[in-house]
């Protein structure tokens, strides 16, 4: 058996999933610019276009597992993968409303089905005794891409325009495909029996309480990845591109040591100390309205980010048995994604009533609902339900 890591395979597809998610985050600051100054959208309009990305890929999940576990992964994750490049290249086609958000509906479909037949293709590939440390590496492909997209999208918007932003954003997911198209897939093993889709592969009830606080935790952060770049504007920082690359640096930080602390100690001190630190910089980004503490508010953010989103993934898979972890794993991550689809929508209305800087303050209170919510009931939870297999 081979015990390997970092092989072919694998590098391969975590190399390719690198280049996919860079040109999803190339929309990620640059998509509400393109509504509000080509569109001539309001700033709610903004969340109704990132929300229907979000939703579509939430209805499509659970049927993509169904799919992928009956007839394999490999063409419906290259197929989903060139639709998703190509799609890219299409957004500046789109010069209404109506349009883009019908594009961005469709679009979130693909972005659905490639994220979830490619996490659980690298499972298939990542040896059982390195599992952990495998799911952790290719997660890494998001935070760095985090930090790149944004960075190279603004650059190049700021120097030739949108459309060269939407055909570099392709190219990249297009080179992305190439790389994961040069995978040996594992061959799937055949059903005993045929299966039949059921929710209950899909939600894990005891994940729910977990998934709730990433819920409230995901509005928030849903409010950065879609507002920031307009915060910017309106300040005139200039600097949303750093933004996103000093974020990106607090989650890798922090991430060093946040899972050996919850080993050692458990969750309960971690997880205050990650909602602490992610309100601080709430606190700094609506109430300091200069460069440095806005570029330091993205470093308690992301260092409050690297904390929370591990270890109440971790808090997830500790409740469930070896057979019910992917159930476990898809509600948390839909649970997030929920939550920034929320956050997009209903945080952009609010913008609209009392200021960006105003919107920002409110997260602060949705991240204390959050933490009280954990110190009362979802820490004693997740002791009584431990898992003792």
């Amino acid at each position: 058996m081979n015990e390997k890591l970092w092989t072919r395979n694998y590098i391969l597809l975590a190399a390719g999933n690198l280049f996919m998610t860079i040109g999803f985050y190339f929309l990620m600051p640059t998509l509400p610019v393109y509504v509000i100054d080509v569109l001539g959208a309001q700033k709610h309009d903004v969340g109704y276009i990132l929300a229907a990305y979000t939703i579509s890929a939430l209805i499509i999940r659970p049927f993509t597992g169904y799919a992928i576990d009956a007839i394999g992964r490999k063409w419906i994750y290259l197929i989903s993968f060139l639709i998703f490049s190509l799609m890219l290249s299409v957004y500046p086609f789109m010069l209404t409303f109506a349009a883009l958000f019908a594009l961005r509906f469709f679009h979130g479909f693909t972005w659905g089905i490639t994220t979830t037949t490619g996490s659980t293709t690298v499972v298939d590939i990542i040896p059982s005794t390195k599992r952990g440390r495998g799911i952790g590496y290719y997660g890494m492909s998001f935070t760095i891409s985090m930090a790149l997209g944004p960075v190279i999208a603004i650059t190049i918007l700021h120097r030739f325009g949108f459309r060269p932003m939407f055909y570099s954003a392709s190219c990249f997911a297009l080179f992305g495909l190439i790389l994961a198209s040069f995978v040996k897939y594992p061959p799937m093993p055949r059903p005993a029996k045929k299966q039949h889709f059921s929710w209950k592969n899909f939600i894990e009830k005891s994940s729910l309480p977990m998934a709730l606080t990433h819920i409230l935790f995901g509005i928030t952060y849903g409010g950065v990845i879609s507002y920031i770049t307009l915060f910017d504007k309106e300040h005139q920082f200039n600097a949303s591109g750093p933004f996103f690359l000093i974020i990106a640096g607090g989650i890798f930080l922090s991430r060093l040591f946040a899972g050996r602390i919850f080993d050692r100690s458990g969750p309960y001190r971690l997880m205050i100390t990650g909602f602490v630190v992610t309100i601080l910089g709430f606190l700094v980004l609506s109430l300091l309205h200069n460069t440095g503490c806005f570029l330091l508010s993205a470093f308690l953010i992301g260092m409050g980010s690297g904390i929370l989103m591990p270890s109440v993934q971790t808090m997830v898979n500790n409740v469930v048995g070896i057979e019910r972890r992917g159930a476990a794993n898809a509600t948390i991550t839909t649970a997030f994604d929920l939550g920034i689809g929320m956050g997009s929508l209903f945080l952009g209305f609010l913008s609209e009533l009392i200021g960006l800087a105003g919107m920002y303050l409110s997260c602060t209170l949705v991240l204390a609902a959050a933490l009280i919510f954990f110190v009362t009931y979802v820490h004693d939870y997740y002791v009584q339900h431990l898992y003792q297999g």
